[in-house]
């Protein structure tokens, strides 16, 4: 029985019998749908139609007819669950369900999910060892609209990490060069590049027309801005650093926990620590970092979860240990989120955010 047959038919007349795994049924189902394993013990009801379906509308077949020998007015769903999906999404297509369909099926997204995805935007901001994964996982997920910011250029040196440039694009823009592999990746969404630094002047203006922001960035006068910027524009954004065979990743909503600043306070002076490009960094520490900060993202996007809210995870690739540092108070103090904020306009701390060496990891 079709889809279409169904929608003509009285929802009192039939019921939907699920033949998939009990996990499978658990992360997604059709409403009121039973979940049948098979077994003889089930009875249900005889003045009704049986609807049974599987996935694809093939592994149901058998108990079709099993149903039928004990004589019930039993139906095979054309195409199975994965057709009733198609029918009941009017904004994913055919192609959006099937490529999606991994995440669709997880209890906690489904297709509501997949449409707060496809309808949401996420600015990163750096195309390097960070911004790689984000963007390459963002994309991947089905987010409608993501920007990606950095006025480097690729070089050769890069490709050891920031694993969505190659060979071909060396000399290229990385912000161009991000966009260009993402379309490869996925032609459904819209990806905007922005081939210049995040400054005092252009920061307010791009970060508002973002839902959460990604900072992978390698310099702190860039992730204070950052902080800043979304603490006054109240938007939320997940912070992350790498050097060596370590990282750090946590996540700020507005108004509710610690923004970096809380926590750092101050930009540290010139060169008192080092960025990865003279520390040094080992790539697969960028992927599992940038791997959190986009799970970080998505979690936001879809309302689940627990993020790293007033809390800063920390991981040392080297041991493979990792812990957790809680700040769950905000700081009074604080300069831009305190009782006497001093920063109330990024025009009017621009001095604070000039970068002396910029270079975005």
């Amino acid at each position: 029985m079709t889809i279409q047959k169904i929608a003509n038919m009285s929802e009192d007349s039939y019921i939907y019998v699920d033949v998939r795994s009990k996990i499978a049924y658990q992360h997604g189902h059709i409403a009121n749908a039973v979940h049948w394993n098979g077994s003889d013990n089930i009875i249900f009801p005889k003045n009704k139609k049986i609807i049974v379906y599987c996935t694809y509308g093939k592994n149901s077949i058998p108990l079709v007819e099993k149903l039928k020998k004990r004589g019930y007015d039993v139906y095979n769903l054309s195409g199975g669950y994965r057709e009733w999906l198609i029918h009941n999404s009017e904004e994913l297509s055919n192609e959006e369900i099937n490529r999606y369909n991994r995440q669709i099926i997880l209890e906690q997204i489904g297709i509501e999910g997949q449409l707060k995805l496809k309808n949401a935007s996420v600015l990163i901001i750096g195309a390097g060892g960070l911004g790689s994964p984000v963007a390459l996982y963002l994309a991947g997920a089905g987010v409608g609209t993501i920007g990606i910011m950095d006025a480097d250029n690729v070089s050769i040196s890069n490709l050891q990490r920031q694993i969505i440039h190659n060979t071909e694009n060396i000399g290229l823009n990385k912000a161009e060069s991000a966009k260009l592999a993402l379309r490869k990746l996925n032609d459904k969404i819209t990806v905007k590049a922005y081939p210049y630094f995040l400054t005092a002047e252009n920061a307010e203006r791009i970060i508002s027309e973002y839902d959460f922001i990604i900072d992978a960035t390698d310099n702190f006068e860039t992730k204070f801005l950052i902080n800043d910027a979304c603490v006054l524009l109240k938007k939320p954004f997940c912070h992350a650093g790498i050097m060596h065979f370590e990282g750090q990743v946590m996540t700020y909503v507005p108004e509710e926990y610690p923004c970096y600043r809380c926590i750092f306070e101050e930009i540290p002076e010139s060169e008192t620590i080092p960025n990865c490009s003279q520390a040094g960094i080992i790539g697969a520490v960028a992927g599992i970092v940038g791997s959190i900060q986009a799970l970080e993202a998505i979690k936001y996007i879809l309302g689940i979860g627990e993020l790293l809210t007033g809390k800063i995870f920390i991981i040392d690739g080297l041991s493979m240990k990792t812990r957790i540092a809680e700040f769950t108070v905000k700081n009074k103090k604080c300069k831009v989120c305190g009782e006497n904020p001093l920063i109330k306009n990024i025009q009017d701390n621009a001095e604070e955010y000039t970068v002396n060496v910029c270079k975005l990891q």
